[in-house]
């Protein structure tokens, strides 16, 4: 696993202070079968435009996982390299998923 820039890498020290237990069971989650749809509620695919995100200039599936009610890490899954890339880590909710009120 690694992480595309500097704010993913934040996001995921600020998750580790905060919540150890937590983020060690997604990184074994994620690294283990990071498709995995057994706990949709926890890992999924996100959707539509954040779907899918550029790395390195490969567009690859963007996923998410749950680590705590707010906390999230976003992932890309890279089968070419074999990697795992966290595109965003952090405590709060991202606000990128909340749907707009009209």
């Amino acid at each position: 696993m690694r992480v595309v820039d500097r704010q993913a890498a934040k996001g995921w020290a600020e998750l580790l202070s905060q919540v150890p237990d937590n983020l060690d069971r997604a990184w074994v989650a994620i690294t283990a079968d990071p498709r995995c749809r057994e706990n949709p509620a926890r890992q999924h695919p996100l959707r539509l435009d954040l779907g899918r995100v550029d790395v390195d200039g490969v567009t690859l599936e963007q996923w998410q996982f749950e680590v705590t009610g707010g906390g999230r890490i976003w992932y890309a899954v890279d089968d070419a390299r074999r990697t795992v890339w966290i595109t965003q880590a952090g405590t709060g909710h991202p606000r990128q998923t909340d749907r707009r009120r009209r």
